[in-house]
């Protein structure tokens, strides 16, 4: 029967991932779990709510070899509520679970370990390092755009594919599109060869946001794949999120052929003013109107149940007059997603889609449709 002294800290950590991934609503009760695992000096904590699989491990006094689970929601709870360097946690008889510290004492109802979910097999996983920073980065950049709610479940999800460079090099591209705004961000590293991505593969929302929780606490992180998962280790974790069915659409021909007009904002600066256009532009009239000069961007927004506002602002422009709308939310979702100071904004007329880049985002290209122009 399981009984380990483990870490106060450890527990907290990978507890917080575990009860973000054990299912809250579910008909099978188990998935509602966090199984521990004690063996080999290891205290190791797995959820899943079976498209999602989270696991970590850590250094424990494992005094008695074994397995249960119980609650992650309130094993979590408690175990950020502790104060001290470890508690001790111990099977006793009718399935339950001893929480226990210095000062603080808790029995938990578990289930058998025997009902918990197997975990899929990785061993023939072939993993690539990454940085850690650029795969969180990555992920925020696409995964706003990704489609909620849609019937087209080839994109309820964010689409991972190599590309050849021309030096013979690969890329990893991660894309995702609503129909509304394609995004496309870059992951370059040496040896992408090892990770084996022939066609493509397409990832859900909700693992891809544990894949950047698991990213933003870690200073590396190893990606691989198989036939069914794409799976991330850390020293400590490791994370499977299996992989969507869907086909994901040819995004190349979204992207625009033809070289726009460039306009240069400040990324900060531009951010303020939609918000205030944004306060004008709700619900069913929320759209931002654009006129372009040669120089100055003129921003007006208007609802006949709240009024109208306008804001101009000074750019350095070459090219003829563009009339063109938006909605404001589409541009503050990329806009936030950036580092650059400065962003180049490429408009071609009031009909074709626009583009974002930064000069300090590179790889990451937003392509957002237009509002069709209004009527003068």
């Amino acid at each position: 029967m399981l009984k380990a002294t483990a870490n106060i800290a450890d527990l907290q950590k990978g507890l917080a991932q575990t009860s973000s991934i054990a299912g809250k609503f579910t008909s099978m009760p188990i998935l509602a779990n966090v199984r521990l695992d004690a063996s080999g000096g290891r205290l190791t904590l797995t959820a899943t709510d079976l498209e999602i699989t989270f696991q970590a491990s850590y250094d424990a006094d494992v005094l008695e070899e074994g397995s249960f689970t119980v609650p992650a929601k309130a094993l979590s709870d408690i175990a950020g509520s502790l104060s001290g360097n470890s508690a001790t946690l111990e099977e006793l008889e009718n399935l339950v679970l001893k929480v226990k510290t210095d000062y603080f004492t808790a029995d938990l109802l578990g289930i058998s370990p025997d009902e918990f979910p197997k975990t899929a097999d990785t061993g023939s996983v072939t993993y690539t390092e990454f940085p850690s920073a650029q795969v969180a980065d990555a992920v925020s950049k696409t995964i706003y755009s990704v489609a909620v709610g849609n019937t087209n479940f080839n994109l309820a999800g964010i689409f991972w594919v190599k590309e050849p460079l021309e030096d013979g090099r690969e890329t990893l591209k991660l894309v995702s599109t609503d129909n509304n705004r394609l995004n496309i961000a870059t992951l370059a590293v040496d040896n992408l060869e090892a990770f084996l991505l022939d066609t493509g593969v397409l990832l859900s929302r909700k693992g891809l946001t544990e894949l950047k929780n698991l990213a933003e606490t870690a200073d590396k992180i190893s990606l691989g794949v198989n036939a069914n998962n794409l799976v991330a280790k850390t020293e400590n974790s490791l994370l499977i999120i299996r992989l969507l069915s869907g086909k994901f659409p040819n995004y190349q021909v979204l992207i625009p052929q033809q070289k726009g007009h460039s306009i240069n904002l400040n990324r900060r600066d531009f951010t303020e003013s939609l918000k205030r256009m944004s306060l004008i532009s709700t619900g069913k009239f929320r759209v931002v109107y654009f006129q372009v000069n040669q120089d100055s961007l003129i921003l007006t927004s208007s609802n006949p149940e709240l009024g109208q506002a306008e804001e101009k602002i000074p750019v350095d422009y070459e090219g003829p007059v563009i009339d063109i709308g938006f909605d404001p939310r589409h541009l503050l979702e990329a806009l936030g997603s950036l580092k650059s100071e400065i962003i180049q904004l490429e408009l071609i007329d009031n009909s074709r889609p626009a583009v974002i880049t930064g000069e300090n985002d590179p790889g990451y290209t937003g392509i957002i449709t237009t509002i069709t122009p209004r009527d003068d």
